[in-house]
């Protein structure tokens, strides 16, 4: 397992596995290629088997590293497990997993936007999260525990009118993680909620593309990240894939179970 002084501990010099879903996204592969160079064997988890396999072929090699790829929709329950006790199989343990899938949702007043819709958005985003948290942590317990990573949102701790399922998904994440970490500490896991900031990869980009939109609430958002961008209010990706990085592989037991922000995983070292 990676231990709480960052030290890695792993069977007969293994290098440590990570899990990364929605790893075929502007962050997830960032954060997988970071981790390939970093060693670790790594499972990449996605819906799109062709994205995925163009992930994999693009990861930089290191020695002792592998790299293995599921598809699969996490926001469904047996999936999930199936997904995770393969990536077990293969590999005989799962160290870390950076719970990155999720979906925007859709845009504009709660009440104008049909039910199914916006209680989709909820489903999708809280599921994936929870699904693979309840299928890997008994997984990590088996080898003395493991860190779990969500990545969050500032939306889920104030809020995010006109994409308020997105925000709501968000958190029950974040107080979903609250609970796990304090539930799991005994067997040796950790788990953190981390908003990355407004980085210009993934979703930022696509909606960035929306300022000409006819649906005046997508143009709205656009144009909102769009000012945030031009007022330097963002975080440089590799900033971003960093403090993931850190909270992986560092001494990080004192912030289990927090929201945190990159500055406060910059701030805590």
């Amino acid at each position: 397992m990676l231990s709480d002084d960052g030290t890695h501990e792993s069977v007969a010099g293994d290098p440590p596995v990570a899990v990364i879903t929605g790893a075929t996204g502007g962050l997830g592969a960032a954060i997988a290629t970071a981790c390939a160079e970093r060693g670790f064997r790594l499972a990449l988890v996605a819906r799109t088997r062709s994205a995925l396999e163009h992930l994999a072929a693009a990861l930089p090699s290191q020695p002792g590293g592998a790299v293995m790829t599921v598809c699969a929709d996490v926001s469904d329950m047996a999936a999930a497990a199936v997904a995770m006790q393969k990536i077990y199989a293969d590999f005989g343990r799962i160290d870390v997993l950076v719970d990155n899938a999720g979906v925007e949702g859709p845009i504009g007043l709660t009440w104008e936007i049909p039910v199914e819709q916006w209680w989709e958005a909820v489903r999708v985003n809280t599921l994936s999260t929870v699904a693979t948290v309840h299928a890997v942590i008994p997984l990590m317990a088996r080898h003395g525990g493991g860190r779990v990573i969500s990545i969050s949102s500032a939306a889920g701790r104030h809020r995010w009118p006109t994409l308020s399922s997105y925000s709501v998904a968000k958190a029950a994440g974040i107080t979903f993680i609250e609970n796990i970490a304090s539930e799991a500490r005994p067997y040796g896991v950790l788990a953190f909620s981390l908003h990355p900031g407004i980085v210009a990869t993934g979703l930022t980009t696509s909606a960035l593309g929306e300022t000409d939109s006819t649906d005046p609430w997508r143009r709205r958002r656009a144009l909102w990240l769009r000012e945030q961008i031009e007022a330097g209010r963002t975080v440089p990706l590799p900033r971003a894939v960093t403090a993931v990085l850190e909270l992986a592989t560092g001494p990080a037991a004192d912030l289990s179970g927090r929201y945190l922000t990159v500055e406060d995983v910059a701030l805590s070292r």
